[in-house]
């Protein structure tokens, strides 16, 4: 195996050794700093998880991917248009003196830092979240009156007043019912695409709430959540706070060959059972084993928001002389062990390895304090054969 699953079967090794003997530091130290770079972090984060408030959305996106049979990178997200995005961030308002001058709750203007995300990923999609909270005792004399229209627009340039007038442009638009709670989601993906090319035309979105009937009494500020109200503390805020969500592509998801894909089908091979081939005088043949990767063990659990550990597997085992067709062996495997059989000395036995892998997803905190949802592939073995 190579990358991040040869990292963590190397780390878990280390770890199921602590029980006799502890690992040199630099040992730990070195598995460590890989395990950073193949998740895309410069340095061990350290973030203080009392001020840090782990987003619904992000933890609703985690467990769509743990919920599915992976075996794919790329996020399973029914609906949207992620395409091969294996990465998704969330980003929260950034508070300055610019917010007082919204005195209203039905306008309202957002700024997002995302220099976070990495220049050489590819931005797939971009959706604001809104939080909507039902209107009680709404009078339904017309149907109009229980309707307002959502608008995001992307600030192009400011304004200077006295000078000239901002320039937007429309991004989205959703009719929403005041009577329902739950969440909108509004396409930004040219705003942030722009942003992204260039940090400096980052000049936030300006969301509106208009009504859809222009005669109607309902106060605009009971239904869409844009800010904060005054006498509002963090605990009824923090979940209801608006959210830019981003989904990348990393550029290191490798395509499913039709080899793998029908490999996958079958399942692979996990291993025969033991009471059938298990024998005092012959080694194990081939097959897979349990191998748990703990991150509380390396006290990783601060920044890994979940899962707390996963079962990664690994493949161990004799492929013996002749195989037998449940060690799930290619044709030159076959060739291998025969000649091994009759020269020893000259060519080795075939190996017993993993030949099917899936991906797993993870949530976490980069180092910047960012929630970050990432698919990784071929982290856990799903099946062993000889190679």
């Amino acid at each position: 195996m190579r990358g991040l699953p040869m990292v963590l079967t190397v780390l878990a090794t280390l770890l199921m050794s602590c029980t006799t003997s502890s690992p040199e530091p630099e040992v730990l130290q070195h598995v460590e700093a890989s395990l950073l770079s193949l998740f895309g972090v410069n340095k061990r984060p350290r973030p203080d998880r009392s001020k840090i408030v782990i987003p619904q959305a992000m933890l609703d996106l985690y467990r769509q991917q743990t919920g599915a049979d992976l075996d794919t990178a790329s996020l399973r997200l029914k609906g949207k248009h992620t395409r091969s995005a294996n990465t998704a961030r969330s980003f929260h308002h950034l508070e300055s003196a610019v917010d007082a001058a919204f005195r209203t709750h039905h306008r309202f203007r957002f700024s997002f830092d995302v220099k976070s995300i990495p220049s050489y990923e590819k931005l797939q999609a971009a959706e604001l979240q809104l939080r909507r909270v039902a209107v009680p005792s709404v009078e339904d004399r017309s149907k109009k009156h229980l309707y307002q229209q959502v608008l995001v627009h992307d600030i192009v340039r400011p304004g200077v007043r006295g000078r000239r007038d901002p320039i937007f442009r429309l991004l989205d638009s959703k009719l929403v019912d005041i009577r329902e709670t739950g969440s909108l989601t509004l396409d930004v993906l040219p705003a942030v695409q722009r942003w992204m090319e260039n940090p400096r035309n980052n000049h936030g979105l300006i969301v509106e709430v208009k009504p859809l009937h222009r005669s109607s009494s309902t106060k605009l500020d009971n239904h869409i959540r844009l800010r904060r109200s005054v006498d509002e503390d963090n605990s009824k805020w923090l979940p209801d706070q608006p959210l830019l969500i981003t989904y990348t592509d990393d550029g290191k998801n490798k395509p499913r060959s039709a080899d793998a894909i029908v490999s996958r089908t079958k399942r692979g091979f996990s291993g025969p059972s033991s009471k059938k081939h298990k024998s005092k005088h012959v080694r194990e043949n081939c097959k897979r084993h349990p191998l748990y990767v703990d991150f509380a063990d390396v006290g990783w659990n601060d920044w890994i928001v979940a899962p707390l550990g996963y079962e990664a597997f690994y493949c161990h085992g004799d492929c013996p002389f002749p195989l037998s067709d449940h060690l799930n062996s290619t044709n030159h495997a076959i060739v291998q062990t025969l000649m091994n059989s009759v020269n020893p000395s000259a060519v080795p036995k075939a190996c017993c390895v993993p030949t099917t892998l899936r991906a797993i997803s993870m949530l976490y905190l980069d180092d910047q304090e960012k929630v970050v949802l990432k698919n990784y592939q071929d982290m856990a073995v799903l099946g062993c054969g000889c190679r």
